[in-house]
């Protein structure tokens, strides 16, 4: 199927955009380096993985306006709107990296955990609209290579910006290092704004009547009541979700257990994008072929071999793989997650799928890395690469065979 020029052109420069926005992971390394940058001031690990909830968190916000968008004729102003909101606080972070030795770690930590929600809150506002335009622009035949290959330029290129957090980090020390890192970050955040004002909003199917909002969020629980397929979905998800409960204590973990330095942390960044890289082509090559459910299979047995690794490792060096597992598991998530929705959804409805399906597995996310602090206190890290482990191969077994709609 060949596209006409001006469609093209959109999908180029909605591609361009979300390539940017993945580019800017090397810099910002949500798993990595802001753990590491906080567990400068504490090794408490609750307060770890409050970052990780912290996060998920800011996923829920797009539940309250997915009807909203379902009624607006143009989605693309409010796409613009949200995503220049959701790239300010990497700003935020650099700041916070200055203040970190003229502050109390106490608010310090409250500043970094404000960012984290920040950057969701308003990144799940701008994906409901970003993702219908996704719909409208690229061809259902064609969305999961669209996704997986424009991610895996982006990862390509956090990989190369993952290596440029490393000597950053070594020559600038703490807490300059990490304000570099995130301040730059920032600045590519700026520039990948640039090709979302030169799309053409192609013209939206009918559009929903206005309805009460009171019942609008009353019809949400209908939707997973009788869609038992969409239902199931998320099952598996929210259960490979719990599993991800090790994920943000895995580099403090290596750090402060097997002796990893700051640097090499940083390559574990690199690792994880480099990861997502390989695998993002193939699971497009799999969604497209199997449907997005396949897709969330691979991510959860991601989970399990990252649980194993981390089991078995004797020194920081064998958790390169599992830094590996972590980016296939995270590519698969993040695929499974916002476009799989869309293969369920009817196409006056794909907002508010998109929006269940951040907000209910964010929420089962968020909860993860509070129960893992907890497991991490009273049984240690044994048991929670365990737990870990036994919830993303429950997950995976609910995804296996799931027939695509």
């Amino acid at each position: 199927m060949t596209l006409a020029p001006a469609q093209q052109r959109n999908v180029l420069l909605l591609g361009a955009d979300l390539a940017l926005f993945m580019a800017t992971l090397g810099l910002l390394g949500p798993v990595t380096l802001v753990p590491l940058f906080v567990s400068k001031v504490t090794d408490d690990p609750l307060a770890i993985g409050a970052l990780s909830a912290a996060f998920h968190l800011g996923w829920l916000p797009q539940l309250f306006t997915a009807g909203w968008v379902e009624r607006s004729p143009r989605k693309l102003p409010m796409a613009l709107v949200f995503t220049g909101f959701e790239r300010l606080p990497a700003l935020g972070l650099a700041l916070c990296a200055l203040a970190a030795t003229s502050i109390t770690p106490g608010l310090l930590i409250a500043l970094v955990l404000l960012c984290r929600f920040g950057q969701t809150a308003a990144g799940g506002l701008a994906t409901t609209p970003w993702l219908d335009l996704v719909a409208r622009v690229v061809p259902a035949e064609r969305r999961g290579r669209f996704m997986g290959n424009t991610t895996m330029v982006g990862h390509l290129l956090g990989a190369g910006a993952a290596a440029l957090a490393a000597p950053l980090l070594e020559w600038l020390g703490y807490p300059y290092g990490f304000a570099a890192c995130f301040g730059l970050a920032f600045l590519i955040l700026m520039l990948g704004w640039a090709p979302l004002f030169l799309i053409v909003e192609p013209l939206g199917g009918e559009l929903r009547p206005a309805r009460p909002f009171r019942e609008e969020l009353a019809e949400l629980p209908a939707v997973l009541g009788r869609d038992r397929a969409f239902r199931r979905f998320l099952s598996g998800l929210s259960l490979a979700a719990l599993g991800t409960m090790s994920t943000g204590f895995l580099v403090v973990y290596a750090v402060g257990r097997l002796g990893a330095t700051d640097e090499l942390a940083a390559w574990y960044t690199a690792v994880v994008l480099l990861a997502q890289v390989a695998a993002n082509p193939g699971l497009g090559w799999l969604a497209d072929r199997r449907g997005f459910s396949a897709v969330g299979q691979a991510a959860a047995l991601a989970g399990v071999g990252l649980s194993a690794i981390a089991l078995a490792a004797p020194d920081p060096l064998w958790l390169v793989a599992a830094f590996g597992m972590l980016g296939v598991g995270q590519a698969g998530t993040m695929l499974a997650r916002l476009t799989g929705p869309m293969e369920f959804a009817p196409p006056d409805r794909r907002p508010t799928y998109v929006a269940l399906s951040s907000a209910l597995v964010s929420l089962v996310a968020a909860a993860a890395p509070l129960i893992g602090g907890q497991i991490i206190v009273q049984l240690g890290y044994g048991w929670l690469f365990v737990a870990s482990a036994a919830f993303s191969l429950a997950g995976a077994i609910v995804l296996r065979g799931h027939a695509r709609p």
